[in-house]
């Protein structure tokens, strides 16, 4: 079986890859930054240059495909690189050339939360994507993942890099909201058991970890690890957004957005038995498996903080 995978280079990328291997498919790689293979220079890949704003570059690399997996996406905006561009555009053209092309399975990674709501914009070129692939006519599965974590992932490590940094640590709100982290490598495992997977055709799939967390519950657990003692301190919303509007003007990229302030009161969880019941294994929990953050030193932890994300602990 032959998958092509969507930004195979990225967080989600590289764990995908190297599961589809260990799978024993054949793995081909659409790559947009030349140079970026390196990352799996362990993997025995097919690589293919091109960007998924470009359908004359996905025609070269869709042949004789089974499986298509599309990773692709932004989860905050820069410059051309928009919700509406990447996230729906990009995905409407890996929809319409895999439909050329004849795939037999398109496996998509969407979000937990995605819904027909303009209010939280992210969500909503998810929905969108979703939309565009379930209309599209060709065999689908749509994963649904709450945050994940693992080596080199953004949301442990930027936590952690506040964590290290402050003794009191700001957080948005009350912290109560919830969230059902899964391991980076557990939902690679998930795509490749779907990728042309028969029973799990045609479906939309939620997966999470085995705890509900709550923001607080993982600011300490990152503590914890850490062996520090670290107080919160909870600012109103209406008082972070102008906070927020300005470390976004005057950081290389704020430790949070506006788009991820409005998304608070969305709930980031499914049913703590979502992955047993469908691929039949119990994944990790976040607490006792986030060992990586300890690379995060005080200096990092500042860096972090005004928008420096070390090329040490998160490359891409």
């Amino acid at each position: 079986m032959i998958a092509l995978v969507t930004g195979a280079t990225g967080f989600v990328g590289r764990n995908v890859v190297k599961a589809l291997c260990a799978r024993g498919m054949q793995v081909r790689c659409l790559i947009h930054h030349p140079g970026r293979e390196a990352v799996m220079a362990d993997q025995d890949v097919d690589v293919h240059y091109g960007s998924i704003g470009d359908p004359e570059a996905l025609r070269a690399a869709f042949y004789n495909l089974d499986v298509v997996v599309h990773l692709v996406a932004v989860i905050r905006e820069s410059g051309k690189a928009t919700f509406h561009e990447v996230n729906l555009r990009g995905t409407e053209n890996v929809v319409a050339v895999a439909k050329q092309e004849g795939v037999k399975h398109l496996v998509y990674v969407s979000a937990i939360g995605a819904a027909a709501d303009t209010r939280y914009p992210y969500l909503y070129s998810k929905w969108k994507a979703e939309q565009a692939v379930t209309g599209s006519g060709l065999p689908y599965t749509i994963l649904r993942p709450s945050v994940l974590f693992g080596e080199g992932d953004e949301f442990t490590n930027t936590l952690a890099g506040l964590v290290r940094a402050f003794p009191v640590v700001p957080i948005a709100g009350s912290g109560k909201n919830r969230f059902q982290p899964i391991a980076v490598d557990e939902l690679a495992r998930c795509v490749a058991e779907a990728a042309g997977n028969a029973e799990m055709m045609d479906s939309t799939i939620e997966v999470g970890g085995p705890d509900h967390l709550s923001y607080n519950d993982v600011v300490d657990i990152i503590a914890q690890t850490y062996g520090l003692r670290r107080l919160q301190l909870h600012i109103p919303v209406p008082i972070m957004r102008p906070v927020v509007k300005l470390m976004e003007t005057l950081l290389p990229k704020s430790p949070v957005t506006a788009g991820q302030l409005r998304m608070l009161p969305v709930e980031n969880i499914t049913q703590l038995n979502a992955v047993r019941e469908v691929f039949g294994f119990d994944p990790r929990p976040l607490q006792g498996n986030i060992e990586y953050i300890k690379g995060i030193g005080a200096l990092d932890g500042l860096r972090i903080a005004i928008g420096l994300m070390p090329k040490h602990i998160r490359d891409h």
